[in-house]
């Protein structure tokens, strides 16, 4: 637990939570169940504590309880949980058919709709990023559709890196690549002068998600953000197995091939790998922008840089990312319009806020701007603004079908490992697309 933030926290004065709370001292003892995956200290942890701390205050009687739980373990627990009626009473999900949809298909969560209009949620996201929340009820169409979503933090995978060592390696940091070309040239550049034994690229790939995320940036340097999102929501046509797909899994190969990564990826966990690189291991840690404050611990604000990495000829900036996990209300609880006062204001508040930006998360809300006097922080939220504001999120591959993410995982170790070739890999992926997209037609 961050000890000296909460102390910060707790000596701030409280701010009202909402106007017309609809909760006052005359109700019942009410407990608010909420599951969450986002543990991260620092990270969103401390912020949802606070924020619930702030909300019991002002609503005398209601107590929030939140349970915090590993992302496997939540999602794989979850519909089980709503559909016994014990379960939570507002939880995360996923985006995707192996999670959300399944939410939605079982009457599990509630629509959003009433809530959107009565807080004005409409307002926080870019139209196209409601896209992420919609399903149809019959959970077989993504992107279209009621909202049964809300997201309270952006999410970004970028290049961050350690200005110091390219300073040692006689590379100006304040003048990095802007093409992918560019900076494909740099890793080779940078592995021709590293010792043999320290990586160009420090990654984390135990839990199987490392090279889903890192593999965005080429793939968004070869293809059309649009196509990518196409063929997560089963746009029909959207293929994988495409010329730019498989120019760029072979690039992601060759970069593995060069030893532009550390030797024990698969044995290390992403936040992990995050922390080796604050250490100083390796030049570049390409990973989500949530684990940014491990980052700025251990190297320090001044020493790190952060970029998505460079556009390819189209000019567009690109990167794995979109909103950070959806919050639910079920379909079972007794209080869904308290659950939804409650996410109003983790989400939306200029507390909440407030809060996000002093633990180096975006907020979701495209109007928030992080405060003065943060050089670092505004770097982040500007790595994730220009690929927000180009339209280059490509969303999370695994969200095309329940059984992409095991997919993907196998396949790019084998691919990283040699024993697979980049057109292997795509017919690999798209066979897996192409079977469930059999059962939504």
């Amino acid at each position: 637990m961050n000890r000296r933030l909460l102390g910060v926290l707790a000596a701030v004065t409280l701010l009202a939570v909402t106007a017309g709370a609809t909760y006052g001292v005359e109700q019942e003892n009410v407990t608010l169940t909420m599951w969450s995956y986002d543990n991260q200290d620092p990270g969103l942890q401390p912020v949802l504590q606070q924020l619930s701390r702030e909300f019991e205050k002002s609503h005398p009687g209601v107590k929030i309880n939140l349970v915090f739980k590993d992302f496997n373990s939540l999602v794989g627990t979850v519909p089980r949980a709503l559909a016994s009626g014990n379960g939570p009473d507002v939880t995360e999900g996923n985006q995707g058919y192996q999670t959300d949809a399944q939410l939605v298909k079982a009457k599990l969560i509630l629509p959003l709709t009433k809530y959107i209009k009565k807080y004005r949620w409409d307002r926080l996201y870019a139209p196209s990023t409601w896209g992420m929340f919609r399903w149809t009820p019959d959970g077989k169409s993504f992107g279209k559709g009621p909202v049964w979503g809300i997201a309270q933090t952006g999410q970004n995978v970028a290049a961050f890196y350690n200005k110091r060592k390219l300073r040692q390696l006689g590379f100006n940091p304040n003048k990095m690549p802007t093409t992918f070309a560019g900076f494909d040239r740099l890793l080779a550049q940078l592995r021709a002068k590293l010792p043999d034994g320290e990586p160009v690229i420090q990654e984390g790939n135990k839990e199987g998600y490392g090279f889903i995320h890192l593999f965005g940036g080429i793939w968004g340097a070869n293809v059309k953000a649009a196509s990518v999102r196409n063929w997560i929501y089963h746009v029909p046509g959207s293929r994988y197995d495409t010329p730019g797909t498989i120019r760029a899994l072979a690039k992601l190969q060759q970069w593995a091939k060069a030893g532009y990564f550390n030797d024990d990826y698969n044995a290390l966990g992403y936040d992990a790998s995050a922390t080796e690189f604050a250490k100083g291991k390796g030049v570049f840690w390409i990973g989500g922008d949530w684990d940014s404050t491990i980052i700025k611990a251990g190297l320090g604000a001044a020493n790190v840089g952060v970029m998505p990495i460079p556009p390819g000829p189209s000019g567009v900036w690109t990167s794995i990312g979109g909103l950070s996990g959806p919050w639910h209300i079920s379909a079972k609880t007794k209080y869904p319009d308290l659950g939804a006062e409650w996410l109003n204001y983790v989400i939306t508040s200029k507390r909440a806020q407030t809060l996000m930006f002093s633990q180096q998360q975006i907020p979701s809300d495209r109007r928030a701007t992080p405060p003065k006097g943060d050089p670092y922080l505004a770097s982040v939220h500007k790595a994730f603004k220009l690929v927000a504001d180009d339209d280059g999120l490509l969303l999370y591959t695994d969200w095309a079908s329940p059984s992409m993410y095991t997919t993907l995982q196998n396949q790019f170790q084998l691919l990283l490992a040699g024993r697979q070739t980049p057109a292997g890999m795509a017919k690999a992926v798209q066979d897996d697309w192409a079977k469930f997209d059999k059962t939504l037609r």
